[in-house]
């Protein structure tokens, strides 16, 4: 009975197990069979939505380029307008239309070549044709000039830069075309030249460094060291002695100025005596000046002796000028006698005199 008991709920549990088994198998399953479809559904979704919005990009892209060549082709035409219209403009408009079309040119630099100097350039308009421009043109037009003389200056061609620069500043007063116009005369060692254009330049813009600096230099070579160093140093303070260049000038054309004011004192100074103690001391500093020429009985004493004892007397009065006059006196008689012989005290008139 017992084992009976114990086989029935051994079959009992092994039917609950396998109806466990089949429940956990199903959902597996179930599970495992529906994982694909949603899958696929979900890649279809992507791909239909992307390509659906390639389509509408692409669309876009190829309106934004209608658009683009539309204005292309009427940036063409109205080029091509503009272009016809030119030469009847020039030829019959007024003096202003053709300062208009003189001005709109300047748009494109790259054109002008360095050398071309065609009729309609900005340098061979008429003072009349100026004066019809607005403030905006003539500085576009200066502006064009300048460029141009920049691209002359580089190769080293000074005059025709020079003349561009003085072209641009028929246009406008800048100090820039001054001190420009500075460099070209420079280069070419007219100093005078520099130095006017540059002080025009601090006219307009009194802390236009590079315009000092210039002028500076100018009068460096024309040996003006004073107003050199004025420029020099008025540059050092506008840019708070953080120029390196301008210091180290200024302290070389102090040197210089210096120098040469110290030459040119010596070369003026009149010569005169020390005072009076200083005579005496330096003469009392020796024993005795010397002693007085003695003629022998009979004989008159010579020039030179006569003359020493004349400068004996002034020292002994401390007439020391007058002393001086006689000795020299004495020194040249001697040697325009060519001798010491008859001269008593040849010696001593060289003591004297020294």
């Amino acid at each position: 009975m017992a084992e009976s008991a114990t086989d029935k709920s051994a079959q009992k549990s092994a039917s609950l197990l396998e109806k466990l088994n089949l429940q956990e198998r199903g959902w597996k399953f179930y599970a495992a069979a529906s994982i694909p479809p949603i899958v696929v559904a979900s890649l279809a979704l992507w791909y239909y939505s992307s390509s659906r919005d390639g389509e509408t990009g692409a669309s876009k892209d190829d309106k934004k380029k209608g658009k683009r060549k539309a204005k292309k082709s009427k940036k063409s035409t109205k080029a091509a307008d503009e272009s016809t219209a030119a030469p009847s403009s020039a030829a019959g408009g007024s003096a202003a239309d053709a300062a208009a079309g003189a001005s709109g040119s300047v748009d494109k630099p790259a054109t002008t070549s360095v050398g071309d100097d065609d009729e309609e350039s900005p340098e061979n308009m008429t003072d009349a044709q100026i004066a019809a421009l607005d403030n905006v043109a003539l500085k576009k037009l200066a502006q064009s000039l300048k460029s141009r003389g920049n691209k002359f200056f580089q190769a080293r061609r000074y005059p025709k830069a020079i003349e561009l620069y003085t072209q641009a500043l028929r246009f406008d007063k800048d100090p820039v075309f001054y001190s420009n116009r500075a460099a070209c005369y420079a280069a070419e060692s007219d100093h005078d030249q520099v130095i006017a254009d540059c002080t025009s330049a601090l006219q307009l813009e009194p802390r236009y460094v590079k315009a000092l600096m210039r002028r500076a230099q100018a009068n460096e070579s024309t040996e003006r060291f004073r107003d050199s160093l004025y420029d020099f140093t008025t540059a050092c303070i506008l840019e708070d002695f953080n120029n390196t260049l301008a210091a180290t000038s200024a302290e070389r054309v102090l040197k210089k100025l210096a120098e040469a004011e110290a030459r040119e004192r010596i070369e003026k100074r009149e010569p005169r005596l020390p005072s009076k103690s200083f005579i005496s001391g330096y003469l009392n500093s020796f024993r005795s000046c010397g002693d007085e020429a003695i003629a022998a009985d009979g004989e008159q004493l010579g020039e030179a002796d006569t003359l020493y004892n004349e400068a004996l007397s002034f020292v002994a009065l401390q007439d020391y000028a007058k002393g001086i006059t006689s000795i020299d006196k004495a020194v040249a008689a001697i040697e325009e006698a060519g001798t010491t012989d008859g001269v008593l005290r040849a010696d001593d008139i060289y003591s004297l005199s020294g």
